[in-house]
C-alpha cells in the first residue's frame, strides 16, 4: 500500500526525479500487467485503458525511467495471456451461463462486427482486431467458440500481442521526443 501512496504522490507532485526506485518500477509493471491482462481476458473489462497506458509507458521509457526490453516483454506476455484466457473461455465454456451473460454486455453491433471479422478474414482478423478496442476483447472468445485451432490462434495471438505493445510503446517514445509530454 505504501508503494501505491508513493506512486500517487509522485504523480500528484509531477516530480519524476523521485521515480527511479526499483520498487516503483515493479509496482508499475505489476499494475499495468494486471490491467492489460484483464482488458484482454475478461469481457466486462473491455473499458480498461490499455492503449493509453502503453503510450504513457513509452513516454516513461523515453525519459529513462523504464526499460524498453523489459516493458515490451512483460506487457506482451500480459496481452497474450489475457487473449489466451479469453480464447479458453470461448473454447471450453461456450455453453456456460456466465460467458453468455458477459456477451450480453457487449453492444450487439460490436459483437456482430467481431464475428464477421473472424469468419470473413480468419486469422488476419485476430491480428487486426488487436488494435480495435471492443474487438480486442471479444474476438478471442469468438475464435474459441468458432472452433479455431489452438495452435493457429496462439501463433497469431502472440505475434499480434507483440506488435500491438511494440507499436504503442514506440509511439509514446516518439511523442515524448517531440516534447509532447514535457515534464519539468
Amino acid at each position: 500500500m505504501d508503494i501505491l501512496k508513493e506512486l500517487l504522490n509522485i504523480i500528484w507532485q509531477n516530480n519524476i526525479t523521485l521515480f527511479p526506485s526499483l520498487r516503483l518500477a515493479l509496482a508499475i509493471y505489476s499494475l499495468v500487467f494486471i490491467i492489460l491482462f484483464l482488458e484482454n481476458a475478461i469481457l466486462p473489462a473491455f473499458f480498461l485503458p490499455g492503449d493509453s497506458l502503453l503510450i504513457v509507458l513509452g513516454v516513461l521509457i523515453a525519459k529513462g525511467i523504464l526499460n524498453f526490453t523489459a516493458t515490451l516483454g512483460i506487457l506482451t506476455v500480459a496481452a497474450g495471456l489475457g487473449s489466451w484466457m479469453s480464447y479458453l473461455q470461448g473454447k471450453f465454456l461456450e455453453n456456460n451461463k456466465t460467458i453468455k451473460s458477459w456477451l450480453s454486455f457487449i453492444p450487439n453491433k460490436s459483437y456482430q462486427r467481431a464475428n464477421r471479422m473472424i469468419h470473413k478474414h480468419g486469422l488476419s482478423a485476430l491480428f487486426i482486431g488487436r488494435f480495435i478496442v471492443f474487438v480486442r476483447t471479444v474476438l478471442p472468445t469468438i475464435a474459441g467458440v468458432s472452433g479455431l485451432s489452438s495452435f493457429r490462434f496462439q501463433l497469431f495471438n502472440w505475434i499480434s500481442s507483440f506488435v500491438w505493445v511494440f507499436i504503442l510503446i514506440v509511439l509514446g517514445f516518439f511523442l515524448e521526443r517531440l516534447e509532447f509530454f514535457y515534464v519539468s
